[in-house]
C-alpha cells in the first residue's frame, strides 16, 4: 500500500510529536482515531504564503487531508475548506481533547483508507497488469472496483479538471482492455486471435493507468 507522502518532516519534529499527542492521533475534522494513517497538512497552504510553524499545521486523516486539496473550485457543489476554518476545527478539537477526553471513548476508529488512496493502490496493481500483458501472459482482468466506489462517494465529481481527465481516460482504456480479455474466453474460429486484440489494449492503456497514479500522488502529496 502507498501512502500520501509525508508533510510531517516539513514541521519541527518534537513538536509534531506534541500536537499528535494532543489530539490523540484523532483527525480535527472528523475526529476519527487514525493510527499511523494521518498527515500534518498545513492550514496555509505554504504556496500561499504559510509557514512551518506548529501553530500552521492541522492533523488529519487521509481522507480529510483528500478532501482538503482535491476540491475543484469550478464544481457548481459543495464547499472548499478555507484556513481560518481548518484553524477552527484544529483550536475545537484540541480544547475538546484536553476539557472533555470522556469524549474519546465513544469515538470511532476509521480502519480505512480514503477513496482516493484506495484508488492509488487500485492503480498501482492494475499498473503490474500492464507489465505482463503480453500475448502469452494477457488475461487478468484490470481492477475497477476502487474507482466505482470514489465515482459513488462523489470524490471524482470534485477534482480538479486535469487530475479528473487523467484518471476517467485511464479507466476508460482500462475498461476497453476487459472487453478486449474477455473476448478471449468467448473466442471462436475464423474470427481474428483475440490475445493480440487484448494485448494490444493492454499495452495501450499502460501509460494512461500510470499517468492517472502519479497525478494523484503528486496531487495528494503537494500543499496545493
Amino acid at each position: 500500500m502507498i501512502y500520501f507522502s509525508p508533510m510531517a518532516n516539513d514541521f519541527p519534529r518534537d513538536q509534531v510529536d506534541d500536537l499528535l499527542v494532543a489530539c490523540h492521533r484523532r483527525c480535527c475534522i472528523c475526529h476519527r482515531l487514525c493510527g499511523v494513517k494521518m498527515e500534518t497538512d498545513h492550514i496555509v497552504a505554504k504556496s500561499e504564503g504559510g509557514t512551518n510553524a506548529i501553530s500552521n499545521a492541522i492533523p488529519v486523516c487521509f481522507e480529510c487531508h483528500a478532501e482538503i486539496h482535491s476540491y475543484n473550485i469550478k464544481h457548481p457543489r459543495g464547499r472548499k475548506f478555507r484556513a481560518t476554518e481548518l484553524q477552527k476545527h484544529k483550536e475545537q478539537w484540541l480544547d475538546i481533547c484536553r476539557t472533555k477526553p470522556e469524549v474519546l471513548l465513544n469515538a470511532t476508529r476509521n480502519s480505512d483508507v480514503g477513496p482516493l488512496q484506495a484508488l492509488i493502490d487500485e492503480l498501482e496493481f492494475n499498473i503490474v497488469i500492464c507489465k505482463h500483458g503480453t500475448h502469452a501472459d494477457v488475461g487478468c482482468m484490470f481492477l475497477d472496483d476502487q474507482f466505482r466506489g470514489a465515482v459513488r462517494q462523489g470524490a471524482i465529481a470534485t477534482l480538479i479538471d486535469d487530475l479528473k481527465s487523467a484518471i476517467l481516460e485511464a479507466y476508460r482504456a482500462m475498461g476497453s482492455a476487459n472487453q478486449a480479455i474477455s473476448a478471449i474466453y468467448a473466442f471462436r474460429p475464423g474470427i481474428q486471435e483475440p490475445k493480440n486484440i487484448a494485448a494490444s489494449a493492454v499495452f495501450q492503456a499502460g501509460p494512461k493507468v500510470a499517468a492517472a497514479r502519479d497525478a494523484l500522488l503528486r496531487f495528494l502529496s503537494s500543499d496545493a
